[in-house]
């Protein structure tokens, strides 16, 4: 049984979620519950198999094994492509790319407004120069990154597949 499993039944009573409750929570947990410890009114959520807890307002979040404050980084590395997005909001999961609105959701990916996926670019990165010299063009190609946009198209096909069904069986 995971840590986070074993949490989850110390705590049988899960209270209500208030709007202070949800606003005080970031957007990348995904699984989290509320419930009395010591008479507070405790936030408990899933941080890989681990659990970490959060008593509103404070913005502080700890380590329920080990009680130790988890770093804001830390929680901000479970969001990939934050070097690629500004006005990242770690509560609304909302940020700009390329002056577009976009969110973070709660199934861990980018979508812009309209619900679709954010395709970021992988190579270049903000203050890049896009012109590569003829030079540099014609280097053959690093295995390494065709293997990475081979797996990030697998990726973006599984999301319109997976859309796709969405949208037939509704």
């Amino acid at each position: 049984m995971i840590f986070w499993e074993k949490v989850l039944l110390k705590y049988p009573t899960k209270l209500q979620a208030s709007e202070k409750d949800t606003k005080h929570l970031p957007i990348i947990f995904s699984e989290w519950f509320i419930a009395y410890d010591q008479g507070e009114r405790v936030i408990f959520a899933q941080l890989h198999h681990n659990c970490v807890w959060s008593v509103p307002p404070s913005k502080t979040w700890t380590d329920f094994n080990t009680s130790k404050d988890v770093p804001l980084e830390t929680l901000l590395d479970l969001v990939p492509y934050l070097d690629q997005v500004t006005d990242f909001n770690l509560h609304t999961g909302k940020a700009k790319y390329n002056n577009k609105d976009v969110i973070w959701t709660p199934i861990h990916q980018w979508k812009y407004c309209n619900n679709r996926t954010v395709h970021f670019n992988e190579t270049l990165t903000e203050g890049t120069n896009s012109e590569l010299s003829s030079d540099e063009n014609s280097k053959k190609s690093d295995p390494d990154k065709d293997t990475a946009q081979v797996e990030d198209l697998l990726r973006q096909a599984e999301t319109t597949v997976t859309s796709a069904i969405q949208k037939l069986s509704s």
